[in-house]
């Protein structure tokens, strides 16, 4: 378990583009969208793995939490008290952390481009100023993803492809423009602009997607220009996630702007917003909505053109419990990223790729972040022409990489069903064209080619079999514990989870692994029996649900073998009996003189420990009834009594009364009291030790030749006599 923490934070999560003149300009830093001084900060507690809604409940009102948000895995919300450092012990709280601040980033502007060099490069591509002249620009040959090839190699492909979606959480996506509009992911279960949620997923005309940052489903924000055009709303600027669909989606041979990378029907974008505001700005709170929004949703890719210098666990659980890949802009800092992290980017996770971005020449820029360990590779990123809210325009940096990677990602993914998205990261890293400039500075040392990536497609790892699991059952104190053990299978891409909901439930109630109680350790911990369903899934999002009937401990404990013996003096009583449950467990055994019920024992009763055996005794001076109630951890509870008495014997019979014996033989001599109930203890004496021995439990041994006799006395005086003669040497 990741280490408990409290946390003020004050980075900033930006975009890492560079925009050009078309655009707005937009300076490099903003400040924090904390809440006003008089306000609470809005705080994320990320909850451990397998803590109950009810606990969760429990404890956020211990400390007077106001609650805006609660999946079960995260509460997001505000507290009316400072919550440290109770909250922060909390065995059941991984950790609590105020809600980083997120906004898009621009370092400088640039000019128009005409060309999408970064698909073809022929050493020239064609540059448009404000103006509207154009002119040529002179780059590096072959400094592009091979995009000609990779198509053509896919269009043999096409034909077993399915549907992909990439959730894009940014700013806002132009769902209208006309080199999306076709490409966008669509709630089918959502009728537009009903007011009424259709599908009952909390979201209300969620078509497109969802817009975090205002909650709602304005996911784009436009003004209606007097010419009949519209453009980005400057409130609430939306450019930059739709220039992003636009490198992944933008429909191809439709005489309209550009074309996507991942241009083909198969690739939809899913709009998810939570950006917003004249400075873009937006939170880890929102990303974190999001993330679980395009889970529930089926997204299989999820582009992420921000990060933050400010780590924060719940982002970085929110990442890992997905079976989505994330392509993560590594940053326009300039920075080594092994030394200076940028997140998420730098979650050191199997389903996040890092990416760099390089220039027209194959250069790394100066703003570039770099990291040999730590960024995978790069992606062609300057002068990148792409939609804007209404027309088209250009950006520059890792947000425009990212993008390029996320494209070759959903083409992979939608060759065959069950992608591992690990798999498809490594396709992807293993894959680079080679360059000089990126040697040492990154993973694989080379930049995105979806040639190459189409070629070695076919060594993509496939996963299209649900994990299974098996569970036992075991009483720990006042636990029922369920143990499980997952497996996915030998070629399979591992499980990612397992969660559980009280009662029978179907796997979509589960959305995809968005709902439910994680299973800590794949150890669940009931505090009463009852149906549980269960749900696991591998990281290529199959799954298997079971309904599990956990039969709780009904039985009470057994009390058994209850005796008790006197001393010959007849003043002192050992009452002894056998405890025992074979489910729970035994938790308390208790004793009162008299005849009691279970009632008496609440507050009254001598405790009495088991030994080894199982075998409780107490003592009496006098004789008496005595009561024993033992209690098993599940609550069951046993009485039993037992009557003391003192009986003298009247007589004693022995089991046999003449014996003939040789040296070194041994038998048993059994003596019956009469009365039977009789108190009475025995005691036997040989009138010959050379001759035989005996002990007090009546065992003789032939010890020598010659003839004695053998004693038996009761505690009371009565005795019984036993000839034994050893007649020969064995």
């Amino acid at each position: 378990m990741r280490s408990r923490l409290l946390k003020t934070v004050s980075g900033v999560l930006t975009s890492l583009c560079v925009v050009s003149s078309t655009l707005m300009p937009i300076s490099a830093s903003y400040p924090s969208p904390a809440a006003a001084p008089s306000e609470s900060p809005r705080m994320i507690v990320t909850w451990a793995e397998g803590v109950s809604s009810d606990i969760q409940e429990s404890v956020l009102d211990k400390y007077g939490f106001r609650s805006e948000y609660c999946d079960g895995n995260f509460s997001i919300g505000s507290f009316e008290t400072d919550p440290c450092p109770g909250l922060i012990s909390s065995p059941y709280v991984l950790a609590v952390e105020e809600d980083t601040g997120l906004e898009t980033m621009a370092l400088t502007d640039d000019p128009y481009s005409a060309t999408q060099w970064w698909l073809e490069n022929t050493g020239t591509y064609t540059k448009a100023d404000p103006s509207g002249s154009s002119y040529k620009i002179t780059s590096t040959p072959d400094i592009d993803i091979d995009a000609e090839e990779g198509w053509y190699k896919y269009k043999s492909e096409i034909g077993g492809a399915h549907e992909v979606t990439v959730a894009v959480i940014d700013t806002g996506i132009d769902y209208r423009h006309e080199d999306l509009k076709d490409a966008m992911w669509i709630n089918e279960g959502e009728i537009p602009d009903n007011g009424i949620d259709d599908d009952n997923n909390g979201f209300t005309d969620d078509v497109y997607g969802w817009d975090f940052f205002n909650d709602d489903a304005s996911v784009c924000h436009y003004i209606e220009n007097d010419d009949g055009s519209y453009s980005a709303d400057p409130e609430d600027r939306d450019d930059h996630g739709t220039h992003i669909a636009g490198i992944i989606v933008a429909r191809a041979n439709n005489q309209t702007a550009i074309s996507g990378i991942a241009r083909y029907l198969h690739t939809r974008v899913m709009a998810l917003k939570i950006h917003g505001g004249p400075d873009r700005k937006g939170s880890v709170s929102d990303a974190i909505k999001a993330i679980a929004y395009a889970q529930r949703n089926g997204a299989s890719v999820c582009n992420i053109s921000w990060g933050s210098y400010t780590a924060s666990s719940a982002l970085e659980a929110a990442i890992s419990r997905s079976t989505m890949l994330f392509v993560c802009a590594a940053g326009n800092y300039g920075n080594d990223n092994d030394i200076t992290p940028l997140y998420p980017a730098s979650f050191d996770l199997p389903n996040v790729i890092s990416t760099a971005y390089v220039d027209c020449d194959g250069l790394l820029p100066p703003d570039s972040c770099y990291g040999k360990e730590s960024v995978d590779l790069a992606a062609p990123s300057t002068d990148i022409y792409s939609t804007i809210v209404g027309s088209c325009g250009y950006m520059s940096g890792s947000s425009m990489a990212a993008p390029m990677v996320s494209a070759v990602a959903a083409i992979l993914f939608s060759l065959r069903s069950g992608s591992v998205p690990a798999s498809v990261k490594d396709i992807i890293i293993s894959n680079t064209k080679p360059l000089e400039s990126l040697d040492g500075k990154c993973v694989s040392g080379g930049i995105l080619n979806l040639d190459r990536c189409m070629k070695a497609a076919d060594k993509i790892a496939r996963d299209r079999e649900a994990p299974s699991f098996s569970w036992t059952r075991s009483f720990e104190g006042e636990s029922i514990v369920l143990r499980f053990e997952a497996d996915d299978g030998e070629n399979g891409s591992g499980v990612n989870s397992l969660r559980y909901m009280l009662g029978k439930r179907s796997a979509s109630d589960f959305a995809r692994g968005t709902e439910g109680t994680l299973i800590e350790d794949n150890t669940l911990v009931l505090h009463k029996g009852g149906k549980h369903t269960v749900y696991a899934y591998d990281n290529t999002g199959n799954a298997s649900v079971m309904t599990i009937p956990v039969i709780d401990d009904k039985l009470p404990p057994r009390i058994t073998n209850i005796s008790f013996t006197v001393n010959n003096k007849k003043n002192k009583f050992t009452v002894m009996a056998k405890v025992s449950d074979t489910q729970s467990g035994l938790k308390s055994v208790k004793y009162l003189p008299g005849l009691h019920t279970v009632s008496d024992f609440l507050s009254d009763g001598t405790a009495l420990t088991p030994d080894s055996d199982n075998i409780v005794s107490f003592k009496s001076s006098s004789p008496g009834i005595f009561t024993i109630m033992a209690t098993d951890y599940r609550g069951n509870k046993a009485v039993e009594t037992v009557r003391t008495y003192v009986r003298a014997a009247q007589s004693i019979e022995l089991s046999e009364t003449e014996i003939e014996m040789s040296v070194g033989d041994t038998l048993v001599l059994e003596a019956t009291l009469s009365p039977v109930f009789s108190t009475d203890s025995v005691t036997f004496r040989s009138g010959s030790e050379k001759v035989v021995a005996v002990t007090n439990s009546g065992k003789v041994t032939a010890r020598g030749l010659g003839s004695t006799t053998v004693t038996a006395t009761s505690s009371s005086g009565v005795t019984a006599v036993c000839k034994v003669t050893v007649s020969s040497v064995g």
